[in-house]
């Protein structure tokens, strides 16, 4: 609840006797309804006109503007000047006047009808939300409001009132933290959930390499026998004791689908080795993130705060399905974001994508756009951008062991085509990858 009018009257007094006199040094606008008076001795006076918290009292230190500034602070600093000259409360209402000679400062604590006004004489110049009004809104009737003070004058009112707050915010900071990063673990407890199973597919899958490579070199044993034409082919096991079945590429040399089993079973290799390294990185993820959602009703703001910068990147980039768009993830939280039809790609590529984000494409073939969302300033790494390459080539139905030119750019240097039916686009400063398809590269991967 905002400042009670008993401690604003409690409160006033112990302010103007500090402060009136006092030249005005700067003034700031760190948030939208936060707004900090900074006077020469170095006292800096918050006022919060609106909110469940409106009040006033000094701060020890100032809070960092935002890179944009809001236009009511640059209002106050063009106007406001020299010493303080008043500060009184309205009578019979929770409001507070701050005079500097000809201009002041009307603030309000009356709830959702609160406000922060600058004004010279009776002329509103600027509002601290908008546009000034012609003239400051009536108070809404109230009756009598003779609620106690809910603190005590240790050292000061000043003091106790910040306090007061200070209290009161850190505990809904914690009980909004509390419901964010729990959801978010939740969600990272799936993803990793999903990972894993994956994972155990992918190693079942990179098991069948012994087989895969038993049957290539039955294939080279026997490799002037096999005539073209047959999609398999009967041969006598290595070791003698009967028969193994050896696919074959229909319509290439014998030979071409020898190569084919070696690089086939090269890549389940490979596979294999990537999935035991992640496997048990991601089991002890896991089990970290079950931990943390276990106790997140009791941790500290410290902890939770921590655990919410590490969560937020996967929050900004989040957000509901968009229709038409498949989500793949990747082992350490990395998104690719792929449309399945043409109305599907225009929304990603120029609704959904922001100008740091990563756009990529088949190059010179129709077929699905890919966003890559990075935070504003970051690129994607090497593994990232091949894993992308390889779900572009899945899309377009690259076969394994086919080739193909991947093209990628920033989602800013992507223009669309007027009157394009097909959601065709304009590339600059694009960048190429030539790509071979195999399964290998998108181990620990997952789509929705």
């Amino acid at each position: 609840m905002s400042l009670r009018e008993s401690e604003l009257a409690h409160l006033l007094p112990e302010l103007a006797a500090r402060l009136v006199g006092q030249p005005l040094n700067n003034a700031w606008q760190p948030a939208r309804d936060h707004v900090v008076l900074g006077f020469l001795d170095g006292t800096r006076l918050l006022l919060v006109p609106r909110g469940p918290d409106a009040r006033l009292h000094t701060l020890k230190r100032r809070p960092k503007n935002p890179l944009k500034p809001y236009s009511f602070q640059g209002a106050l600093r063009a106007h406001l000047s020299g010493p303080l000259s008043d500060l009184q409360q309205v009578a019979g209402e929770r409001a507070v006047d701050l005079w500097f000679g000809a201009h002041r400062l009307h603030l309000r604590l009356t709830g959702k009808s609160g406000g922060l006004w600058l004004l010279e004489g009776d002329r509103v110049l600027a509002a601290y939300d908008g546009p000034a009004p012609a003239e400051l809104p009536a108070f809404a009737e109230h009756g009598a409001l003779a609620l106690p003070a809910r603190v005590d004058a240790e050292p000061t009112w000043d003091d106790a009132i910040g306090r007061f707050y200070a209290i009161r915010i850190r505990e809904r900071r914690t009980h909004e933290l509390r419901i964010v990063v729990g959801r978010a673990l939740r969600r990272e407890v799936q993803r990793l959930g999903r990972l894993l199973a994956n994972l155990e597919d992918d190693l079942e899958k990179a098991g069948r390499a012994d087989a895969v490579r038993e049957q290539a070199d039955t294939l080279a044993a026997h490799l002037h026998t096999v005539v073209r034409g047959s999609d398999h082919v009967e041969l006598p096991s290595l070791d003698g004791t009967g028969t193994l079945t050896v696919p074959l590429l229909v319509d290439r040399a014998p030979s071409a689908s020898l190569t084919h089993l070696y690089d086939r079973a090269r890549r389940l290799e490979r596979m294999g080795e990537r999935v035991l390294e992640r496997l048990d990185g991601t089991e002890k993820a896991l089990a970290r993130a079950e931990e943390q959602l276990g106790r997140v009703e009791t941790m500290e703001l410290e902890e939770l705060e921590g655990l919410h910068r590490s969560t937020r990147g996967e929050e900004d980039t989040g957000g509901p399905r968009i229709p038409g768009v498949t989500t793949w993830s990747g082992p350490r939280g990395e998104r690719v974001l792929v449309g399945r039809d043409a109305p599907a790609n225009r929304r990603l590529t120029f609704q959904v994508g922001r100008g740091d984000d990563y756009w990529m494409h088949l190059r010179g073939k129709a077929g699905s756009h890919l966003l890559l969302p990075m935070q504003k300033g970051h690129t994607p790494s090497l593994e990232h951008l091949l894993a992308a390459a390889q779900i572009a080539a899945v899309h377009a139905g690259v076969p394994d062991g086919g080739r193909a030119e991947v093209q990628y750019t920033r989602i800013r240097d992507v223009r669309s085509i007027p009157g394009s039916a097909d959601a065709r686009v304009r590339v600059w400063n694009e960048k190429v990858l030539q790509v071979v398809r195999d399964p290998a590269e998108l181990t620990g991967w997952s789509r929705d």
